[in-house]
């Protein structure tokens, strides 16, 4: 054979086998069945989120009027009517008179005062939306007939969707009251925190009675591990309660950014606290995170109210309800973290605001979530409720769009898509490929869920 005939043969041989190499492999696949649709799971057995929200912003979203606008009953509801808290910084700052009815003194100065109408018109609120009410007492100033006329403005307020009582903020970051020996090292600071906060505790539960307690709302529930147990036998609270925020621009700004909020292990940050559900059961009560949100010290804008903030968030409730927590509160304050905000009596919702509704409709009450094994950088889980199809959660924890096989369903059909980049921006989609088979593509960074039907 001639040697350009030779060559003109061997040519698309050649091609042939380039294409050959650059052939991309089949996309991982996913198969329904086994434990990711019918093995143990986590029963859901209250509404998953929460709202907790600073007493000055929510006397400021009550309005002038005897009732509230509108719009901020129906965002609650919107919101699944989720438990609300009164609470956070302002808790222990917070009295139930007005200033000229408390004798004046560095405390009551330095006190926020409720206004006259604070109760009714919450109780005008709570009408409208039948949610549980947990009601802060301060225990910063200890005095008892502010207690009594706490828990008496509260009765007023709630409806019989429950009650209950938080004793302090954050007891484990109190300053202690010997300020002469605060620049020296403080030997045994723990034992006297704790100490002092279970003294305080005791003398204002007389304010209480038989009403239902949740507590005690540690800041880092690390700084008191050790004292828990007992502290938990000194409150006896009936849901154990402590706070979560993964990343701080109090600590350090550098680390409060898009790309540390989708991290891992910031998603992943309720499983650190599996021992606090661990001292909660065998104290005999339920835990929850009565207070988080993406960065603490208000938030950071650009970040805390970002898209990436409404990934974070179903990451974090998922990993949360795992662990073992019954429910997450996501704080309010005034502050870019807020899910949403009233201006001039209409709603402004932030992304995580979408988040936080879907998390609801997805999960609720009597719902069981399961956990599967991981597809390569895409996390797995499963909600079946008691009526309708079960839903699909693909966490891609990737930087890069992820693209699976899903077998073994007769249906499927994308429900929500969460992306940092937004809605609208890299949404994921389901494409039929066959007999049970679908393509599944999950944005980069993205949660998509999807019904299904095995």
């Amino acid at each position: 054979m001639p040697a350009a005939a030779s060559a003109a043969s061997a040519a698309p041989n050649t091609q042939i086998n380039k294409k050959k190499k650059h052939k991309k492999p089949p996309p991982p696949t996913l198969t329904l069945g086994g434990s990711l649709t019918a093995g143990p799971g986590v029963g859901i057995a209250r509404p998953p989120v929460g709202i907790s929200i600073e007493y000055p912003l929510m006397a400021a979203d009550l309005g002038p009027a005897s009732c509230p606008p509108p719009a901020l009953a129906a965002e609650l509801v919107r919101l699944g009517a989720p438990r609300l808290a009164l609470g956070g910084q302002s808790q222990d700052f917070t009295s139930p008179a007005p200033p000229s009815a408390v004798p004046s003194s560095w405390e009551t100065l330095t006190t926020y005062s409720l206004p006259a109408p604070f109760w009714t018109q919450l109780h005008c609120l709570l009408s409208a939306t039948n949610e549980p009410l947990t009601v802060g007492l301060n225990v910063r100033n200890g005095q008892l007939a502010w207690a009594e006329a706490m828990v008496a403005g509260a009765q007023r307020a709630a409806t019989g969707a429950g009650l209950q009582f938080s004793l302090g903020n954050e007891p484990d970051l109190y300053y202690l009251p010997n300020l002469t020996s605060l620049a020296k090292a403080q030997p045994a600071e723990e034992a006297k925190e704790v100490g002092l906060y279970e003294q305080t505790v005791g003398y204002l539960r007389q304010a209480l009675g038989a009403q239902a307690v949740i507590g005690p709302e540690l800041a880092n529930p690390a700084h008191w591990r050790a004292a828990l147990p007992g502290v938990l036998a000194a409150l006896h609270p009936q849901t154990v309660g402590v706070h979560s925020y993964p990343l701080s621009v109090c600590r350090s700004p550098r680390e409060a950014t898009i790309h540390g909020l989708l991290a891992r292990s910031v998603g992943n940050a309720p499983r650190r606290l599996a021992w606090v559900v661990a001292a909660a059961r065998a104290a005999g009560a339920p835990a929850v995170i009565s207070e988080a949100n993406s960065v603490s010290c208000g938030g950071k804008a650009g970040v805390s109210d970002s898209s990436a903030s409404a990934v974070w968030a179903i990451r974090f409730v998922l990993a949360a309800l795992e662990t073992g927590f019954g429910e997450v509160s996501f704080h309010l304050s005034g502050n870019p973290y807020d899910p949403f905000y009233l201006r001039g009596g209409e709603v402004v919702r932030r992304p995580i605001e979408g988040a936080l509704v879907a998390l609801q409709q997805w999960m609720a009450p009597g719902a069981t979530l399961r956990v599967g094994h991981a597809v390569g950088d895409v996390a797995l889980a499963a909600v079946a409720a008691p009526a309708g199809e079960p839903l699909l959660l693909l966490d891609n924890e990737s930087t890069k769009p992820a693209t699976l096989s899903l077998r073994g369903a007769a249906s499927a059909a994308p429900v929500q898509v969460f992306s940092p980049a937004g809605a609208g921006s890299g949404r994921g989609t389901v494409t039929p490929a066959g007999t049970g088979r679908f393509l599944v593509k999950v944005p980069a960074n993205g949660v998509l869920a999807l019904h299904f039907a095995p």
